[in-house]
């Protein structure tokens, strides 16, 4: 007479329960966590564009600063670890930064020598972001810091075209 037996709880509670669990652990995935990477290819001493991915807790080690700079050239997809850029040149207190098409040899940090005619002047400055190009070839302008006595002489000297820039190597 199996119809007055007691119908088996203890077994429909276990099978709800592994089902319970089944159905957590499928909704909530893996343990992830936002990491930075390069979301454009870029060569030594430019800007990095930073793009947020979901990568497996624990998967890259602790992320760093994303301010600065490449220090190498860095392929679209590189995470962003520690050592990988490095910091942007700031501009010196009481100095002006100008804008200026700078030779692509030219990076973050790196010193130029700016020499004008009419007044004759020759003033070193400070590349405080390097000049970039786009995949269509064309390059967008620079900045680089100046001591505030040459600063008004070296923008009118640049937008009248009579200044040649010079890169030290």
């Amino acid at each position: 007479m199996f119809w007055l037996a007691r119908p088996p709880y203890w077994q429909w509670l276990a099978a709800a329960a592994v089902l319970a669990a089944a159905l957590y652990l499928d909704l909530t995935g893996p343990p992830t966590e936002r990491y930075p990477f390069v979301a454009a290819s870029v060569e030594a001493g430019e800007a990095v564009v930073v793009e947020w991915r979901d990568v497996p807790r624990g998967v890259l080690p602790p992320r760093g600063d994303t301010s600065g700079v490449a220090g190498r050239a860095l392929a679209a997809g590189t995470p962003l670890v520690d050592g990988v850029l490095e910091p942007a040149a700031a501009v010196p207190p009481d100095w002006w930064a100008v804008t200026i098409e700078l030779p692509v040899s030219a990076s973050a940090g790196g010193e130029v020598m700016i020499t004008t005619r009419a007044p004759d002047l020759e003033v070193a400055g400070i590349v405080v972001t390097p000049s970039t190009t786009s995949s269509f070839g064309s390059l967008s302008p620079g900045l680089v810091a100046f001591p505030p006595d040459h600063a008004p002489a070296i923008a009118n000297a640049l937008s009248e075209h009579r200044a040649t820039i010079l890169v030290r190597p």
